[in-house]
């Protein structure tokens, strides 16, 4: 499953490196935005808009485990050659938790992604998208001029 479409890349062409999530997080630490939570979004033409959509079941009881339960939304998209369902939901637990979260929610949906295409209730994995929700530590770290973005001695 590819988390996004911007890693994908033509066949002739080398596929983009991953980074390590711990030094991703490590990274986005040391910059001054330490993430506080992470988004996941999937989309399936396979996804029902009904309750009783696996995709909205399997959410609620990961949900239920990991708590973000009440984040979880549903949107229908019409598009020409038909409707895309995306199912979404945040985790907004704090820095320290969020790589065991991310890492134990991303092996429960792959888990049963797989048994979804197996036993043929999805026809495709969905595709998929993940971004991480940061506040700024200070105030002015969102401005360009911000003295804990800089490196030594003030240097930008």
């Amino acid at each position: 499953m590819s988390i996004s479409k911007d890693n994908e890349t033509p066949d002739d062409e080398q596929p983009q490196a991953g980074v390590d999530l711990e030094i991703a997080l490590k990274q986005m630490k040391d910059d001054g935005m330490p993430p506080t939570g992470f988004h996941m979004m999937f989309f399936s033409e396979d996804f029902k808009n009904d309750a009783n959509c696996p995709m909205n079941v399997l959410l609620q009881k990961v949900g239920y485990t990991h708590d973000f339960h009440d984040t979880i939304k549903r949107q229908v998209f019409q598009m020409p050659k038909g409707t895309v369902i995306s199912y979404e939901f945040a985790w907004l637990g704090g820095f320290e938790g969020i790589q065991t979260t991310l890492e134990a929610v991303d092996s429960l949906l792959k888990e049963q992604f797989d048994k979804m295409v197996q036993d043929k209730i999805l026809r495709a994995y969905p595709q998929a998208r993940v971004s991480f929700l940061a506040t700024p530590e200070h105030d002015c770290c969102a401005e360009e001029t911000c003295e804990h973005k800089g490196g030594e001695d003030g240097d930008f």
